[in-house]
């Protein structure tokens, strides 16, 4: 696990955490893990620099940007003539609902999901999307024989965020589809 996602995963699951208090979980994580380098102040200080749009700094203490914190996430995707999924993500109560429906009787209705992915490694993941960034509406302007329709609902402890698209995608999608694939333990996108 990189430096980057340990510091996520230590926030998380403490809250707001000073420098020093931060430095230190991190070395403890690295002597029960693979006993890595002892990590300095400075180290931790480039991270939280480099990525100063996640991370807040408020009296002293560390925490991830509450417009950027999520506590849900919803996707729908689909089209003619099917199939439609609709996954529904809470991050609070750490489940998540994943819904297949098909509009065709030709569509492949045999293929279960295999085992479900990890949901704290989906939200490390979902931080370098930068859904929050992401524009409101994506549309092709070309001609459409099949329209692949998707909408994203991002809640975050501070913000709500909605975007949707015809055909046309964020940058991040193709690596936002595998991980949110790899989740539900079903190729969706």
């Amino acid at each position: 696990m990189s430096m980057f996602d340990t510091i996520l995963d230590i926030i998380d699951n403490k809250g707001p955490i000073t420098m020093p208090a931060l430095c230190d979980e991190i070395n403890e994580k690295n002597e029960k893990g693979d006993g890595g380098e002892t990590v300095q102040i400075a180290d931790v200080e480039a991270i939280i620099t480099r990525k100063k749009d996640l991370f807040k700094v408020q009296d002293g203490s560390i925490m991830i940007d509450p417009n950027k914190d999520p506590i849900r996430l919803r996707v729908s995707l689909g089209g003619h003539p099917g199939p439609w999924y609709k996954i529904n993500i809470d991050f609070v109560q750490h489940h998540f609902h994943y819904f297949e429906w098909h509009l065709s009787r030709h569509s492949n209705t045999k293929r279960l999901p295999k085992r479900a992915g990890n949901l704290a490694s989906f939200k490390r993941q979902m931080y370098r999307y930068r859904i929050w960034n992401w524009l409101e509406f994506y549309e092709d302007d070309g001609l459409r024989l099949e329209d692949t329709y998707w909408d994203v609902k991002l809640i975050t402890k501070g913000k709500i965020y909605k975007m949707k698209g015809n055909d046309s995608y964020p940058k991040e999608w193709t690596n936002f589809c595998i991980s949110l694939s790899k989740l539900i333990g079903k190729r969706i996108c």
